[in-house]
C-alpha cells in the first residue's frame, strides 16, 4: 500500500518528539542527581563572628624597690666627731646637723683673719687719704688693696672650714645609716652618714627588646612585693638605649610613699599596662598557618567563600588569645578551619549553642 508524504513527515515529526522526552527524561535525571550530590558534597564549617573589643597589653617585670635619692653625706673638713645629734632612724630636715666636728683651733684662726682684714682695711683707707694729699703713689695704694683684699678672702676661708664642721642633711629625709661615732677621725670625704628620701620611692626593673615598644611615660603600674605588699604607681622612665650586656632597657614606676612604709632594695615583681587599644580575641584552635607559615585564621566572607586573614599575637588569656591584624566583625572558622581552603565554598553553620573549644 501506498504511504502518502504527509504520513511520512507526521511519522517522522511524532518519532523526533518522542526522542526529545527520552533523552531528556534520561540526562535531566542524571543532572539533578549530580546537582544533589554537588550539594552534599559542600564541606560544612562551625564560624563565629568575632568583634573588636577592647584591650589593654600587661608586661610583665622585675625588680626591686629603690629610694629616689639616697646620698652617703661626706666630710668636707677633717676633725674628730665631738657629736651626733641626729638619732638614728630618725626623719631629718635639710641643714639638720647629722655629724659635729671639733672645732680645733678654728674658731682662733677666724679672730685672727678678722683681725688682719681690719688692719688691712685701716691700711688701705690712710693709703687712699695720703694719695689724695699727694704723699702716696698709686702703686702704694693698689697694694694696700690687695693686701687687704687677701685678708678678706682669708676670712671667708676660714669662716667657710669653720662651718664644715657641722655635716648637715642635703634634702628632707630619713637618717638611715651612722658611719661613725663620737671620737673618730674623719679626714675629708669620709663617710658620716646616709640619708634616704621617703617620697617619692621607685620600683625599677628591665624590659625585653621585643617588650619595650609598649610602654609609655605615664603608664599605670601594680608591683607586689616580697614583703607582701601591692603598691601602684605610674612610669616615670622607659630607658631610650639598652643596657649592652642585656640588651634590656630600664623601667622605673614611680611610687608614692608619704607614709614611709616602702623599703629600700625589696624584691618586687610588677605589671605595666600598656596603652588602651581595640584587638580581636580568638579561640587558640582557630589559628592556623597558611602556605607561606604566616600565622592567622580562616574565615568566611557573606557568600560562604573561605579566606585566610594574617594576624599577630599580641597577648593571651584563659578563653583565647588576642591579636591584631583584623578589622571590624570578622567571621572566623572555629571548627574545621585545617580541611578547607582560600577560595573555596563551604556551608556555614554558626557555632552559637555549639560547645567550641578555645
Amino acid at each position: 500500500m501506498q504511504v502518502s508524504q504527509s504520513v511520512k513527515l507526521a511519522g517522522i515529526f511524532v518519532a523526533l518528539i518522542a526522542l526529545y522526552f527520552l533523552v531528556t527524561g534520561l540526562f535531566g535525571s542524571d543532572s539533578a542527581e549530580e546537582a544533589e550530590t554537588a550539594e552534599s558534597e559542600i564541606f560544612s564549617v562551625l564560624t563565629t563572628v568575632i568583634s573588636p573589643e577592647s584591650w589593654r597589653d600587661e608586661v610583665v617585670l622585675r625588680g626591686r624597690t629603690e629610694a629616689e635619692r639616697k646620698v652617703v653625706v661626706r666630710a668636707e673638713t677633717s676633725g674628730k666627731v665631738a657629736a651626733t645629734p641626729a638619732e638614728l632612724g630618725a626623719l631629718v630636715k635639710e641643714g639638720d646637723v647629722l655629724c659635729k666636728l671639733n672645732v680645733d683651733a678654728r674658731r682662733a684662726s677666724l679672730a685672727e683673719a678678722r683681725a688682719a682684714l681690719s688692719k688691712a682695711d685701716l691700711d688701705y683707707n690712710a693709703a687712699v687719704k695720703l694719695n689724695a694729699d699727694g704723699f702716696r703713689s698709686e702703686t702704694s695704694v693698689a697694694a694696700a688693696k690687695a693686701a687687704r683684699d687677701q685678708a678678706a678672702a682669708a676670712v671667708e676661708r676660714t669662716s667657710l672650714d669653720l662651718q664644715k664642721t657641722d655635716i648637715k642633711a642635703p634634702f628632707d629625709g630619713v637618717f638611715d645609716q651612722r658611719q661613725v661615732e663620737v671620737g673618730d677621725f674623719m679626714g675629708i670625704g669620709d663617710p658620716c652618714a646616709t640619708v634616704i628620701q621617703r617620697s617619692p620611692f621607685l620600683v625599677t626593673g628591665a624590659v625585653s627588646e621585643r617588650d619595650v615598644s609598649k610602654l609609655s611615660k605615664g603608664d599605670r603600674g601594680v608591683a607586689r612585693l616580697a614583703t607582701g605588699e601591692t603598691i601602684e604607681g605610674t612610669v616615670r622612665l622607659v630607658a631610650s638605649a639598652a643596657d649592652p650586656a642585656t640588651r634590656t632597657f630600664n623601667v622605673e614606676l614611680e611610687i608614692p610613699n608619704e607614709d614611709g612604709a616602702l623599703r629600700d632594695g625589696v624584691t618586687a615583681e610588677f605589671k605595666v599596662f600598656a596603652e588602651e587599644r581595640n584587638a580581636h580575641r580568638v579561640p587558640r584552635s582557630a589559628l592556623v598557618l597558611n602556605d607561606a607559615g604566616d600565622i592567622g585564621v580562616r574565615t568566611v566572607s557573606s557568600d560562604n567563600v573561605v579566606g585566610f586573614a594574617a594576624v599577630r599575637l599580641i597577648g593571651e588569656t584563659a578563653s583565647g588569645v588576642w591579636v591584631s591584624g583584623l578589622e571590624g566583625n570578622v567571621t572566623v572558622i572555629v571548627r574545621g578551619q585545617e580541611y578547607v581552603s582560600a577560595g573555596q565554598t563551604v556551608k556555614s553553620v554558626p557555632a552559637d549553642q555549639t560547645d567550641v573549644p578555645s
